[in-house]
């Protein structure tokens, strides 16, 4: 006999589901613990690389995979450069929304002007990247697509095939380059390109 909630859910997925979503807000509120003299020290980040390690249903959701991989990426030649740690301490905080005096929303972009799509073909296939991304510097993600055979380019024009939308978004986004990206490729849609617009998470997802 399978267990159902009160929705006819098998009570094991919704069991997951709720310890996720639990150990996703922790894992925002230590990081925000960690953030509250607006710096980032090694212990912290050796730390928090612990707590994701003990608590590792975090990197089956965004956006605790994400940050793992960018704390990982950190420690991973065995010396932490402030560079490095000055950058992580950027990215989580626009993750958990604390700079709002900088134009964060939440900490996350809204999510109207994308497309929710299963799949993302790699190969053969054109990307422009635009706004502030989790995953980490434009150019790691843009090596990311050349890796599987795309390509990146810096404009939309007809010749593209995605564009990917950062998942940190600034209020006035409409008024900036990013937003301006947005609605050439809204137009170039309109006008029966194929074109599709990504959220960071679904593309990060797809990889």
């Amino acid at each position: 006999m399978t267990w159902t909630d009160e929705h006819g859910q098998p009570r094991v997925a919704f069991n997951h589901t709720r310890n996720l979503t639990k150990a996703t807000e922790s894992l925002l509120g230590i990081c925000k613990g960690l953030l509250a003299d607006r710096q980032l020290n090694n212990q912290e980040i050796v730390y928090l690389d612990t707590w994701i390690r003990d608590n590792d249903i975090v990197l089956g959701d965004w956006p605790g995979s994400v940050i793992a991989q960018r704390v990982r990426a950190v420690l991973a030649e065995g010396v932490i450069g402030a560079d490095e740690v000055a950058d992580l301490a950027d990215t989580l905080s626009a993750i958990c929304g604390i700079d709002l005096d900088q134009g964060i929303v939440s900490g996350l972009s809204t999510r109207a002007p994308a497309e929710p799509t299963s799949e993302v073909v790699f190969k053969g296939r054109a990307f422009c990247f635009t706004g502030r991304f989790i995953y980490g510097p434009r150019h790691t993600l843009e090596q990311e697509v050349k890796n599987r055979g795309g390509w990146v380019q810096s404009r939309v024009n007809k010749s593209l095939d995605y564009l990917v939308i950062g998942a940190l978004a600034s209020r006035d986004w409409a008024h900036t380059s990013h937003g301006r990206k947005i609605e050439s490729a809204k137009n170039h849609q309109k006008a029966g390109r194929p074109m599709v617009i990504l959220e960071e998470e679904t593309w990060a997802a797809c990889l």
